[in-house]
């Protein structure tokens, strides 16, 4: 996974610390938009963000770097209902948003 040593608590011993965030969901607040239309509040929304592996390594056969790289991305989506009020007349409506319902590193 990769990290560092550093000091745990008092100085007495030694713990990692992992070195950036990996690949998983996260959570944000966001006000949803949509034309005239915005949710009332901020709303958590489920991302997926952090580091995936890649590297470019010479190939004698094709006497050239070959590139590989991973996405952080969704592992399945789930639907969710969000609802938005909307100004020019004055109604609310169900805007429907897709959700991860796990993140990890794939082949793009």
């Amino acid at each position: 996974m990769g990290g560092y040593a550093v000091s745990f608590l008092d100085g007495c011993c030694k713990t990692c610390k992992e070195d950036g965030k990996f690949c998983k969901r996260v959570t944000v607040r966001m006000t949803i938009r949509k034309n005239d239309c915005r949710s009332n509040t901020p709303v958590n929304i489920v991302s997926c963000d952090g580091k995936c592996p890649s590297a470019s390594i010479y190939n004698y056969n094709i006497n050239t770097y070959a590139r590989f790289c991973k996405c952080c991305r969704e592992l399945g989506l789930q639907r969710r209902v969000v609802q938005l009020y909307c100004s020019g007349n004055s109604t609310w409506v169900n805007y429907s948003i897709q959700e991860p319902t796990d993140c990890s590193c794939q082949w793009s």
